[in-house]
């Protein structure tokens, strides 16, 4: 992996095989992101299992086949469980796009990606009962 920080950002090139959320967690933990946010990522990934909320629970599917990444964003913060909370959208040989929640993934050749680093907001992550998910919670720092 090879990363720069440039003001609040931070951009990185990953590599074929790396786990995605692996390689996230320790490109913020090097630069210093205890809140922040996947702005965005291309290249290709494979085994990417992406889920559907259905008001329950999530309905999860993997593609094992390499597929372009067309879209990665979300949420990181250093003190919650999960750090990570990221959305994908991805397109197989056929040109047909897939997405949904990112569970995990796998680089296939590289991925080019970006955090930005917050300095003064805070992100936790709460379980709400309503939703019975642990959603974002929102402060200053």
């Amino acid at each position: 992996m090879q990363s720069s920080s440039d003001g609040g950002f931070v951009i990185a090139k990953l590599d074929d095989g790396d786990d995605l959320f692996v390689r996230l967690q320790e490109l913020a933990a090097e630069h210093g992101v205890e809140d922040g946010m996947v702005m965005w990522a291309i290249g290709m990934l494979r085994d990417v299992e992406v889920g559907y909320f259905n008001g329950k629970e999530y309905e999860r599917h993997t593609f094992a086949e390499p597929m372009e990444l067309l879209a990665l964003h979300g949420t990181y913060a250093a003190r919650a469980d999960p750090r990570l909370h990221v959305h994908v959208a991805a397109a197989g040989r056929d040109h047909g796009v897939v997405g949904g929640h990112l569970f995990r993934a796998t680089v296939n050749v590289l991925n080019e990606v970006c955090l930005r680093r917050l300095d003064t907001t805070a992100l936790d992550r709460v379980r709400n009962p309503r939703s019975g998910l642990k959603e974002l919670t929102v402060s200053r720092s």
